[in-house]
Protein backbone atom coordinates (compact mmCIF):
# COMPACT_ATOMS: atom_id res chain seq x y z
CA UNK A 1 0.00 0.00 0.00
CA UNK A 2 1.36 3.47 -0.83
CA UNK A 3 2.66 5.60 2.03
CA UNK A 4 2.49 9.38 2.17
CA UNK A 5 5.30 11.13 4.04
CA UNK A 6 4.53 13.96 6.44
CA UNK A 7 6.62 17.10 6.75
CA UNK A 8 7.78 16.00 10.22
CA UNK A 9 9.70 13.18 8.53
CA UNK A 10 11.21 15.54 5.95
CA UNK A 11 12.40 17.87 8.69
CA UNK A 12 13.90 14.98 10.66
CA UNK A 13 15.65 13.75 7.51
CA UNK A 14 17.19 17.18 7.01
CA UNK A 15 18.35 17.36 10.63
CA UNK A 16 19.73 13.81 10.67
CA UNK A 17 21.20 13.98 7.19
CA UNK A 18 19.59 10.69 6.16
CA UNK A 19 16.15 10.32 4.62
CA UNK A 20 16.18 6.58 3.92
CA UNK A 21 16.81 5.54 7.55
CA UNK A 22 13.44 7.06 8.48
CA UNK A 23 11.52 4.79 6.12
CA UNK A 24 10.18 1.71 7.97
CA UNK A 25 11.72 -1.53 6.75
CA UNK A 26 8.38 -3.29 7.26
CA UNK A 27 6.66 -1.11 4.64
CA UNK A 28 7.28 -1.78 0.97
CA UNK A 29 5.69 1.46 -0.22
CA UNK A 30 5.80 2.99 -2.69
CA UNK A 31 6.49 6.19 -0.79
CA UNK A 32 5.47 9.65 -1.91
CA UNK A 33 5.42 13.18 -0.56
CA UNK A 34 2.06 14.92 -0.74
CA UNK A 35 2.40 18.26 -2.55
CA UNK A 36 1.35 20.17 0.57
CA UNK A 37 4.03 18.42 2.67
CA UNK A 38 6.59 19.51 0.08
CA UNK A 39 5.20 23.05 0.24
CA UNK A 40 5.38 23.13 4.04
CA UNK A 41 8.98 21.86 3.95
CA UNK A 42 9.97 24.43 1.34
CA UNK A 43 8.35 27.25 3.32
CA UNK A 44 10.55 26.19 6.22
CA UNK A 45 13.70 26.63 4.11
CA UNK A 46 13.01 30.34 3.55
CA UNK A 47 12.99 32.03 6.97
CA UNK A 48 15.96 34.30 7.71
CA UNK A 49 17.96 31.68 9.58
CA UNK A 50 21.49 30.49 8.93
CA UNK A 51 22.31 30.30 5.24
CA UNK A 52 24.11 26.96 5.65
CA UNK A 53 20.97 25.34 7.06
CA UNK A 54 18.79 26.72 4.26
CA UNK A 55 21.31 25.43 1.74
CA UNK A 56 21.42 21.96 3.33
CA UNK A 57 17.60 21.70 3.31
CA UNK A 58 17.44 22.94 -0.27
CA UNK A 59 20.00 20.38 -1.40
CA UNK A 60 18.11 17.54 0.30
CA UNK A 61 14.94 18.64 -1.46
CA UNK A 62 16.52 18.96 -4.90
CA UNK A 63 18.66 15.81 -4.70
CA UNK A 64 16.34 13.38 -2.92
CA UNK A 65 12.84 14.60 -2.15
CA UNK A 66 11.65 16.40 -5.27
CA UNK A 67 11.30 13.18 -7.25
CA UNK A 68 8.87 11.81 -4.63
CA UNK A 69 6.44 14.74 -4.68
CA UNK A 70 2.95 13.78 -5.78
CA UNK A 71 0.52 16.22 -7.35
CA UNK A 72 -2.48 17.60 -5.46
CA UNK A 73 -5.48 16.35 -7.39
CA UNK A 74 -9.12 17.37 -7.60
CA UNK A 75 -10.00 14.31 -5.49
CA UNK A 76 -7.51 15.50 -2.86
CA UNK A 77 -9.13 18.97 -2.94
CA UNK A 78 -12.61 17.51 -2.51
CA UNK A 79 -11.39 15.41 0.42
CA UNK A 80 -9.74 18.48 1.97
CA UNK A 81 -13.00 20.40 1.78
CA UNK A 82 -14.88 17.47 3.32
CA UNK A 83 -12.31 17.08 6.11
CA UNK A 84 -12.40 20.77 6.99
CA UNK A 85 -16.21 20.72 7.02
CA UNK A 86 -16.25 17.60 9.20
CA UNK A 87 -13.79 19.10 11.67
CA UNK A 88 -15.76 22.37 11.83
CA UNK A 89 -18.96 20.46 12.51
CA UNK A 90 -17.19 18.96 15.55
CA UNK A 91 -15.90 22.37 16.64
CA UNK A 92 -12.34 21.46 15.67
CA UNK A 93 -9.71 22.92 13.41
CA UNK A 94 -6.47 21.65 11.91
CA UNK A 95 -3.49 23.49 10.51
CA UNK A 96 -3.95 23.95 6.76
CA UNK A 97 -0.90 22.01 5.61
CA UNK A 98 -1.70 19.13 7.99
CA UNK A 99 -5.30 19.04 6.79
CA UNK A 100 -4.10 18.96 3.17
CA UNK A 101 -1.65 16.15 3.87
CA UNK A 102 -4.34 14.18 5.70
CA UNK A 103 -6.82 14.79 2.89
CA UNK A 104 -4.35 13.52 0.31
CA UNK A 105 -3.83 10.17 2.02
CA UNK A 106 -7.53 9.88 2.88
CA UNK A 107 -8.56 10.48 -0.74
CA UNK A 108 -6.14 7.80 -1.90
CA UNK A 109 -6.70 5.30 0.92
CA UNK A 110 -2.99 5.35 1.77
CA UNK A 111 -0.97 5.20 4.99
CA UNK A 112 0.85 8.20 6.46
CA UNK A 113 4.39 8.18 7.86
CA UNK A 114 4.68 10.74 10.70
CA UNK A 115 6.99 11.61 13.57
CA UNK A 116 4.64 13.82 15.57
CA UNK A 117 1.13 13.69 17.01
CA UNK A 118 -0.51 16.16 14.61
CA UNK A 119 -2.63 13.43 13.00
CA UNK A 120 -3.44 11.28 16.04
CA UNK A 121 -7.07 12.44 16.14
CA UNK A 122 -7.50 11.00 12.63
CA UNK A 123 -6.10 7.57 13.54
CA UNK A 124 -9.58 6.09 13.15
CA UNK A 125 -9.47 7.15 9.46
CA UNK A 126 -5.77 6.99 8.54
CA UNK A 127 -3.22 4.29 9.28
CA UNK A 128 -0.39 6.20 10.89
CA UNK A 129 3.15 4.83 10.76
CA UNK A 130 5.51 6.16 13.42
CA UNK A 131 9.09 4.91 13.12
CA UNK A 132 10.99 4.47 16.37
Amino acid sequence: MPVGIDTSVLIAAEKQGDFDKLLPESELGPYYIPALAATEFLVGTHPPVRADLRHRASQLYVNRLRALVSTFTEADAAQLAALIADLRAKGQTMKFFDAGIAATVLARGDKLLVLDSDFDRLSDRITLLKPQ
